[in-house]
């Protein structure tokens, strides 16, 4: 997951605020760098800030972020309210690849493959997004509502998108009864694309993942069918290259 900072006005000099941010794992300082948008995450915040390393978090990891801007400028007549900082751990590498291709997905924990479970992705009318994805929040049961469909107890449930991409189980999508599957479901998962737009897994394998992976972890998407995921579709920071990173987008750096 990227480091997020939200802004109550738009800045327009983000130098100060680079020069100043300090950024460790284990002690050691971290090289990144802060990337801008418009936000629409929460009211009275126009702007936010992303600051993310060239690659990512370095795993089994403690965190520290300092960002000491209390009356420091933010651009011609603005200046900071106040500092902060952030303190968190990262747990393993978690690195996982959905191929649209073989229908499969490919879960590596700290360089070993831990496991590969059959998929099934979007259809073609509501194709899964292309690209490099971060688990945003989790689930174990709730309602999913969408065009011509409405579900109240969708379980083992892993955001990806703000826009309603998760990984979780489709009971009726699959036939295999030891998988939590329905005797009466389609056989879908492994063999064919025909979700909104979810990675669709047979129950057991759901619940597993679930149990397993993280939120901030990684879930790559090579070679979906859909459209190149952004930056403002959810953590969709590892899209953009290093390059351009730099510029520092919405405000220059």
């Amino acid at each position: 997951m990227p480091i997020i900072a939200y802004f109550s006005k738009k800045i327009t000099d983000a130098r100060p605020l680079t020069a100043a941010t300090v950024v460790t794992a284990n002690g050691t300082p971290v090289t990144g760098a802060w990337y801008f948008e418009y936000s629409a995450a929460f009211k009275g915040y126009p702007i936010e800030g992303h600051w993310r390393p060239e690659h990512y978090w370095p795993a089994h990891s403690t965190i520290h972020v300092g960002l000491p801007m209390k009356g420091k400028s933010a651009g011609t007549g603005l200046v900071y309210d106040d500092s902060l900082t952030l303190d968190y751990s990262i747990g393993a590498s978690h690195v996982s690849t959905v191929l649209d291709s073989t229908h499969t997905m490919t879960v590596v924990s700290d360089g070993k493959v831990w496991g590969t479970f059959p998929v099934s992705l979007g259809a073609s009318d509501t194709p899964t997004k292309n690209g490099i994805k971060v688990i945003m929040e989790k689930g174990r049961d709730i309602s999913m509502r969408g065009p011509g469909y409405f579900d109240p107890h969708i379980k083992f449930t892993q955001r990806l998108t703000y826009s309603g991409e998760y990984l979780h189980a489709a009971p009726w999508n699959c036939v295999q009864q030891s998988a939590g599957c329905n005797s009466n479901g389609a056989d879908h998962i492994g063999s064919f694309d025909s979700s909104n737009g979810c990675t669709n897994l047979k129950p057991t394998d759901a619940e597993k993942l679930y149990n397993f992976l993280q939120i901030g972890d990684v879930v790559r998407y090579p070679d979906a069918k859909g459209s190149k995921m952004q930056l403002g579709d959810g953590y969709g920071d590892w899209n953009v290259s290093w390059s351009q990173w730099l510029t520092g987008g919405l405000v220059r750096t």
